[in-house]
């Protein structure tokens, strides 16, 4: 409590600091954290609930005012980009909440070409590797910008080379000028050490919206990473499984680590069974929902390995996997959902057109060890 009475009694003369506003993107940080606060708070009532809201608005005010006036000097020095996970808590698939907390503090800058980017914190839980970078530039760049080049790891030796990995990209643009961006290497198949050595070469700066758009330069960066400790729990010989006619989905394993949950799966397809289709190219793509016994939805990263065709052998497996935010400690089981898509190849592109409207079929139900 003394402390709390010592700031009291501190007396400050805004007078002696120069005004300095906050920057567009220092503003967003701290609505976005406030917003996220109140999300993540349960209000009873209706008229606690619009108490409530109304209070953080006010509350959201004071904020900004307080650091623009009261404090500008401070504001000043206030980091952009502290925490670059924080900008994607509204996206679909976010399963970022514990990665902050965890992760490795990097703060290297290569600027190239009129481009700066600042590689700020990455964390690695050998199962997938997440760099979270800012990108600046005056120039152009469009919506959805990333850097792009080669990840080489010494300790991997030559298992990520061609295959065995996937990449995801989460981009948030936070004005003209900046981006967030976070880089999620999957690691798929291969050795997983316990500490790797990355070499991230970036050769350009690649819009996602428009692979044309683009700029050259070298943005090379060098650090080391310890993994997480994390469990894995063997599941194949546990026979859970998701039975349909035509489809058998089979659960492989589960590892868990302080920031998230990967779930392997085999997929086996009667394609020509499920599009009802004997002659023309058909595809069966099968998207998963993910939820516990406390109500809890979970988003997911979800690598989709092969997918079925038509084109394919008829005993082919598929081996998707699916990452999501840390499961809820007081769960005591998750249920897995397949969603079955099927499709047909409707131009000379390979542009893919629906044809069964998507459908459920029956959950995988995983209990968990406490």
């Amino acid at each position: 409590m003394s402390i709390f009475k010592d700031l009291n009694d501190i007396k400050v003369d805004v007078k002696e600091y120069e005004e300095i506003p906050l920057s567009e993107v220092e503003q967003k940080r701290i609505i976005m954290r406030t917003q996220k606060k109140i999300k993540s708070t349960k209000v009873k009532t209706f008229e606690g609930k619009k108490y409530f809201v109304s209070a953080i608005a006010s509350i959201s005010a004071i904020l900004l005012i307080t650091f623009n006036i009261a404090f500008p000097t401070f504001a000043e020095k206030l980091p952009t980009f502290t925490n670059i996970f924080e900008f994607f808590t509204d996206n679909e698939r976010n399963i970022f909440d514990n990665f902050s907390e965890h992760a490795t503090s990097i703060g290297l800058t290569q600027e190239n070409n009129g481009i700066s980017i600042t590689v700020t914190d990455a964390v690695y839980d050998k199962e997938n590797i997440t760099i979270a970078y800012k990108i600046k530039s005056e120039q152009d760049l469009g919506e959805r910008p990333v850097l792009l080049g080669d990840i080489i790891v010494d300790e991997f030796g030559n298992q990520y080379e061609h295959s065995g990995y996937s990449k995801n990209y989460l981009v948030k643009k936070i004005d003209n000028h900046e981006y967030a961006v976070l880089y999620v290497y999957e690691l798929i198949s291969g050795s997983k050490p316990e500490t790797i050595n990355i070499s991230w070469q970036g050769d350009n700066v690649r819009n996602l919206n428009n692979g044309s758009q683009l700029v050259d330069g070298h943005w090379d960066f060098e650090f080391s990473l310890q993994a997480l400790e994390n469990s894995v729990m063997n599941l194949k010989s546990h026979n859970i499984h998701s039975l349909d006619p035509g489809i058998e989905i089979s659960l492989v394993e589960m590892t868990q680590s302080p920031i998230s949950t990967t779930i392997q799966l085999a997929e086996k397809v009667d394609e020509r069974l499920i599009s009802q289709e004997q002659e023309e190219l058909r595809l069966v793509l099968i998207e998963y929902l993910v939820s516990d016994n406390l109500g809890n939805n979970y988003n997911i990263i979800h690598y989709r390995d092969t997918g079925h065709s038509t084109d394919f052998n008829p005993n082919h497996i598929s081996a998707p996997r699916i990452t999501t935010n840390l499961i809820n400690n007081d769960a005591s089981f998750i249920t897995i959902t397949p969603i079955v898509n099927v499709y047909k190849v409707s131009n000379s592109k390979g542009h893919l057109e629906q044809i069964l409207k998507p459908y459920e079929i029956e959950p995988i139900i995983v209990p968990l060890n406490k």
